[in-house]
């Protein structure tokens, strides 16, 4: 008599909670262990539901916050272009159509980039595997900015062996990462930049200004860096992209703040 009670009871919570926005979990008040197993069994599963509805409305509202930042990343190149082009028809003027140029190429940047996160997350781009000489795609990646970082005024210092490191990776994949990287060291650095190569890890640091203001938990997080990037044209999508990557080859990407200075890391296995 009394389980056909708590049964009733459970069921009218559960038709509550079906049919109403509500975090309740069932509860009762019986000493019967089969029905507090299954009343536990129940809030377990509610549970779950619940944190699958976070994480869709979480995912939900990151797209919506996406679509608004890519559409503002690729409206303002093109926007001035047509600007430009406008200008350049009545005057002839090659200059305006430098700058149409240079505006097409960084919306051309803005959709490869886009297009390579979409392949890398949906797992379309392959890999090939094979035992790197680390330091070689170091020097080749830092040596094709370096001029840049020169120009910006900023003082470098890069501490690569002599000695090869060996590691079992896709040699386009690390030195895609690395370019990133540097390239955000570069775009959103300030005056300092060191890269060094040990046999457990590669390690950017960069000076930032106002280095509070960064979250260094959300920073491999899709666009996160669109909102700080605004000037720079870029969808914030380098870091993510290097994340990617370097979990793809079975490696691990962490980013710290140390005084002014950000470091990200890249854990690597070495082949000896």
């Amino acid at each position: 008599m009394f389980i056909k009670r708590d049964i009733k009871q459970l069921n009218k919570q559960l038709e509550l909670i079906k049919f109403s926005d509500t975090n309740a979990r069932l509860t009762t008040e019986t000493f019967d262990s089969d029905i507090v197993e299954l009343c536990n069994s129940v809030n377990a599963v509610l549970d779950e539901r619940r944190e699958a509805v976070i994480k869709a409305e979480t995912s939900n509202t990151e797209l919506k916050r996406a679509i608004t930042n890519i559409s503002h990343d690729l409206r303002t190149p093109l926007t001035s272009a047509l600007g430009y082009l406008q200008m350049a028809r009545k005057e002839n003027d090659n200059e305006h159509l430098q700058i149409i140029e240079e505006r097409l190429k960084s919306l051309t940047v803005l959709m490869n980039s886009l297009f390579e996160y979409t392949q890398i997350i949906e797992g379309k781009t392959e890999q090939i595997k094979e035992k790197v000489n680390v330091c070689n795609i170091l020097r080749d990646v830092t040596a094709r900015f370096y001029g840049d970082f020169i120009n910006k005024g900023f003082e470098v210092k890069i501490e690569i062996p002599e000695e090869p490191i060996y590691v079992y990776c896709d040699p386009n994949a690390l030195e895609r990462a690395a370019q990133n990287l540097v390239k955000n060291a570069l775009e959103h650095g300030y005056k300092q930049f060191t890269l060094v190569l040990n046999k457990t890890e590669i390690i950017f640091s960069n000076r930032v200004l106002n280095i509070d203001e960064l979250d260094v938990n959300k920073m491999f997080e899709r666009f996160y860096t669109a909102d700080l990037s605004r000037n720079s044209g870029n969808t914030g999508l380098g870091l993510a992209i290097a994340k990617e990557l370097v979990e793809s080859m079975g490696g691990k990407i962490i980013a710290e703040k140390e005084n002014d200075m950000l470091n990200i890391r890249i854990i690597i296995r070495c082949e000896y």
